[in-house]
């Protein structure tokens, strides 16, 4: 008989730290604003010419996958805000059809570096004289209610969306905890 899997119990990592930044409306976003709520994460820049537009568009499908589920957030982070405006983010969000529940943020560059290193372990670097002057991890990273980072998927390559969706439902119901709270 075929059933849904058994769940398993999600990875709990490593708590992201404080941060706040400017979303597309011009106003403050950080950490504890997310707080309650279960949110994936990625860094991007808008004028990206490589795997950037594939991560808004795997985004964008994974947010009519999410409708109706209002504890969840996508969050975008610029890692070039001096180009990625407040004006330019919010083009780029319509450009990908994103509602209101999908967060364009930009803030100090060394702070946002810092965060995507640090905070996410993910990679990012400046490249010179390169078309892709950013070159930056393409995961995008699930979060849980607390600030915990739980998981990792593919933001280009393979389609996660059904695991990352999956998961976020075990957050949302509180499944996805692990014995060591």
């Amino acid at each position: 008989m075929l059933g849904t899997p058994p769940q398993t119990t999600l990875q709990k990592y490593w708590e992201v730290p404080d941060f706040t930044f400017t979303d597309r409306l011009g106003q403050p976003v950080g950490r504890d604003d997310l707080r309650g709520k279960v949110w994936v994460a990625d860094f991007f820049y808008t004028s990206c010419p490589g795997p950037c537009p594939m991560m808004a568009s795997r985004l964008s499908a994974l947010q009519g996958q999410l409708t109706g589920k209002n504890n969840v957030r996508l969050i975008s982070i610029s890692l070039d805000p001096e180009k990625d405006t407040a004006e330019v983010l919010q083009q780029y969000a319509q450009r990908f059809n994103a509602g209101p529940n999908w967060l364009f943020l930009r803030g100090d560059r060394d702070a946002t570096y810092a965060l995507a290193q640090q905070g996410f372990k993910l990679a990012v670097a400046d490249v010179r004289n390169s078309p892709e002057p950013i070159t930056h991890s393409t995961k995008l990273v699930l979060v849980d209610q607390r600030g915990w980072v739980r998981g990792f998927y593919d933001g280009v390559g393979e389609d996660q969306s059904a695991k990352l969706v999956g998961d976020v439902d075990q957050l949302l119901v509180g499944t996805g905890e692990d014995s060591a709270k």
